[in-house]
């Protein structure tokens, strides 16, 4: 049985009556552990009729208002308290300023605290992320209603892995969403709310899923690069494809945001999107060469004049797309109308594959492979954290490149 170590107490604030009236704010005291703070309740009463309330005897049908609501809040905090297993003040005032009902029939509910940690990546302008959670927090609750920490053990992690891939999802869906729901169970014993031995994912490996990626080897990219159109839109394309592929394989998105301040002499130097607003190593700087080839492109396509906080390229406007949001709706746009158009193009060289701006970063990884150079330089071109990460971007060698490496074995 858990020991009390908590009381909650009401209290009434004569130090701020509402002005122009005798009423003044109803409170709760709580004390965790011999802290004490207190917690306003949105109510308001006069020294008569708070403590005709807390005789629990009889009264107008004001104070018999009041003295219910004050019973519900009294119940609702010693609820929180009863089950968080550490509470604190912090995750007490978050669970008891909710709406949301957490703990349900003695079992903590998830859907609150994946709602909670969007809103925050929401404040935080990561709306990529956002969105990647909703989807898997969409995705679970599809698979079962209603959803507890508590239920949540290996069996049901496996259950649900199966329940993605007997939809028609992939493997890396499935891992991606149980990544975020590892991430919630993280954050729910880290804050208090449930204690480490509900943590399911010591008896379950997520794993991971090296899906092969579609890249153009050389000789494609040589087709690509001599591609002539007398169409300024294919022209355009072809131009953006080639600068992320330069540009040590950039992701469309750090191409879309780059501004004239971070091209510095012969290199141009910048933090990845994807990672700026982190904490990990991959929050770094990355150094690109400005290769004549990516500057020929900047000053056919490129904004003018070249001013420090001006973007590169015509794509983003400050003024037009102000918000996180109006910037992550034109991004992917543009990047639609873009792969439209570079698929043109595939279908015109012959390319088996669609072409997009995204291959640009996986042909960038596997050519460097061909070409024999390190793993670990390949990373730090990537601005990648582990070469594992890497290794995920580095499609298999070509079979013609297998068997030109096994001819070679007995020569000496």
């Amino acid at each position: 049985m858990k020991r009390e170590i908590y009381s909650v107490h009401v209290h009434w604030d004569k130090r701020y009556p509402k002005k122009g009236t005798d009423k003044c704010p109803v409170q709760i005291a709580v004390r965790i552990g011999g802290v004490q703070f207190k917690v306003g309740l949105q109510l308001y009463a006069s020294k008569e009729e708070f403590e005709k309330a807390m005789s629990g005897r009889g009264g107008s049908l004001e104070v018999k208002e009041l003295r219910s609501a004050i019973n519900k809040y009294v119940n609702k905090a010693e609820h929180v308290l009863s089950h968080l297993p550490n509470p604190t003040r912090e995750t007490f005032q978050r669970v008891f300023k909710s709406e949301a009902e957490l703990f349900l029939n003695n079992k903590t509910d998830v859907t609150f605290l994946y709602e909670e940690y969007i809103r925050n990546l929401k404040k935080e302008d990561r709306l990529r992320t956002a969105e990647n959670y909703g989807q898997g927090l969409k995705s679970l609750k599809q698979f079962r209603a209603k959803l507890y920490f508590e239920e949540m053990d290996a069996d049901f992690l496996k259950s649900y892995n199966n329940w993605m891939i007997a939809n028609g999802n992939s493997p890396a869906t499935a891992q991606i969403y149980l990544r975020g729901l590892r991430a919630i169970f993280n954050k729910a014993i880290t804050d208090g709310y449930i204690p480490q031995r509900f943590y399911p994912f010591r008896k379950y490996t997520i794993g991971t899923s090296v899906k092969s990626k579609n890249v153009l080897y050389p000789e494609e990219v040589k087709a690509l690069y001599e591609f002539q159109s007398p169409l300024m839109r294919e022209r355009r394309a072809k131009d953006y494809w080639l600068f992320c592929y330069l540009a040590n394989g950039i992701n469309p998105k750090d191409m879309m945001y780059m501004r004239y301040k971070n091209i510095q002499g012969e290199y141009i130097s910048i933090v990845r999107e994807k990672t700026k607003r982190t904490n990990t190593i991959a929050n770094k700087e990355i150094k690109i060469y400005l290769h004549p080839e990516m500057q020929r492109i900047i000053n056919e396509w490129g904004n003018k004049p070249q001013e420090p906080e001006q973007y590169v390229f015509p794509i983003m406007d400050d003024t037009r797309f102000n918000t996180s949001a109006k910037k992550e709706l034109r991004r992917k746009t543009i990047k639609k109308k873009i792969n439209h158009v570079l698929n043109d193009i595939g279908k015109k060289l012959g390319f088996t594959k669609p072409l997009n701006l995204n291959l640009a970063r996986h042909s960038f990884g596997t050519n460097l492979k061909l070409q024999g150079t390190p793993i670990e330089f390949i990373r730090d071109l990537f601005g990648h954290s582990t070469s594992a990460t890497t290794a995920h971007y580095l499609k298999t060698l070509p079979d013609n490149k297998t068997k030109e490496i096994s001819e070679t074995l007995l020569k000496f």
